[in-house]
């Protein structure tokens, strides 16, 4: 009997990663889905409808999901606010059923950061990796789509993907008046100047829309 039992354990494990393979498989992303979303929204700039905060790890990022939006920590600052045009740099499969947007504030920016700002290796540079996660957080950060749909059910998973991207940018229409006069009652610190080259609004409107609003931190 514990020969027996002995012969057996491997099969039985076998059999188990089998399963776990099976069932890590069905729930990834379809490899025709990221590639088809790759081809559409890589290397594009979108307008923002939510503010993204500056990721302090690369496992600690915006995470967005049909049940909400999740940020990396009370205490990050916010990198990119709504309303502004960010860049698309990359979409990365994170494995299961999440893949990871990298973006940064222009296609310049993240050109300038990858080529220049980034030290060449070195032997001699034990914080190289280090030093590489600094600068791509002083510039970008990442953001986490988690689906639910599985790898069985492409098109459950390009309709879900398009519709997190939404939630993050203005995909599928632009920003409303509202969504524009919103926005200045919550950024009443900032410059006329700035408000308008931001939202477009006329100076008139936002001087009157400043006066009815509560005052606010410069700092917002």
């Amino acid at each position: 009997m514990l020969r027996a039992t002995a012969v057996l354990r491997p099969a039985r494990l076998a059999a188990l990663a089998v399963c776990l393979l099976a069932a890590r498989g069905a729930w990834a992303i379809e490899r025709d889905t990221y590639k088809e979303i790759r081809s559409r929204y890589e290397g594009l700039s979108f307008r923002l409808r939510i503010d993204l905060k500056a990721a302090g790890r690369a496992t600690d990022p915006n995470v967005v999901s049909l049940d909400g939006i999740g940020s990396p920590s009370e205490r990050s600052p916010v990198l990119f606010g709504s309303l502004e045009t960010v860049y698309v740099q990359r979409v990365t499969n994170e494995g299961g059923t999440r893949l990871s947007l990298t973006v940064y504030r222009s296609q310049e920016e993240a050109n300038r950061l990858r080529a220049s700002a980034i030290p060449g290796p070195a032997l001699s540079n034990p914080n190289y990796n280090r030093t590489i996660a600094t600068f791509a957080q002083q510039g970008s950060t990442s953001v986490l789509l988690e689906l639910k749909a599985g790898k069985k059910d492409p098109r459950g998973q390009m309709e879900e993907i398009e519709a997190l991207l939404d939630k993050v940018f203005y995909m599928r229409s632009e920003a409303t008046r509202d969504d524009l006069e919103a926005f200045v009652r919550r950024h009443t610190g900032w410059p006329i100047s700035r408000l308008r080259a931001v939202t477009g609004l006329p100076e008139d409107d936002i001087r009157a829309l400043l006066k009815g609003a509560p005052a606010a931190d410069p700092a917002d």
